[in-house]
């Protein structure tokens, strides 16, 4: 069986980012981060299990819909960041050779500038290279969003 227990397919993992990111959205902590880091990064390998080099000679009116969001993930600079944290998060020591370290940092009580509305005044803040990851995560997630949307809109028809 493919998938992991009840995670069987990539609609399943997706209703487990939608619930671990709006989790993390609405209070910042360490564990929501790294429970909401893994599927941000992977949920692509579920969504397309193929090669670049497949798609890499057709235009974008060619590709399937899998193949779009590849793309769109592997060009979004923010999905970059997530691949280092991700594989950062996932081996001790990171090669700075395969893997660009970023700069994070978790500040802890509300401030000007970080604050959303929402936000409770001891909020967590995780800031990488300066940037609240929420913003980073937000451009992934509807990406996502989109293909699931897609999903949905030509299954109906």
């Amino acid at each position: 069986m493919a998938g992991l227990f009840s995670k069987g397919d990539a609609a399943a993992m997706f209703n487990h980012l939608k619930n671990k990111w709006v989790s993390f959205h609405n209070d910042p902590t360490e564990e929501g981060l790294i429970d909401t880091l893994f599927p941000m990064y992977h949920l692509r390998e579920w969504i397309y299990q193929g090669r670049k080099s497949v798609y890499k000679s057709k235009s974008d009116d060619e590709l399937t819909l899998e193949e779009g969001t590849d793309k769109k993930l592997w060009a979004l600079p923010e999905y970059e960041i997530v691949k280092s944290l991700c594989n950062h998060s996932k081996h001790y020591k990171c090669d700075p050779g395969k893997n660009t370290v970023h700069s994070t940092v978790e500040v802890k009580g509300a401030r000007a500038g970080l604050m959303r509305c929402g936000d409770s005044l001891g909020a967590s803040y995780f800031l990488v290279d300066g940037r609240d990851i929420r913003e980073i995560f937000a451009a992934i997630y509807s990406i996502y969003y989109g293909y699931f949307e897609a999903k949905t809109i030509c299954s109906k028809k």
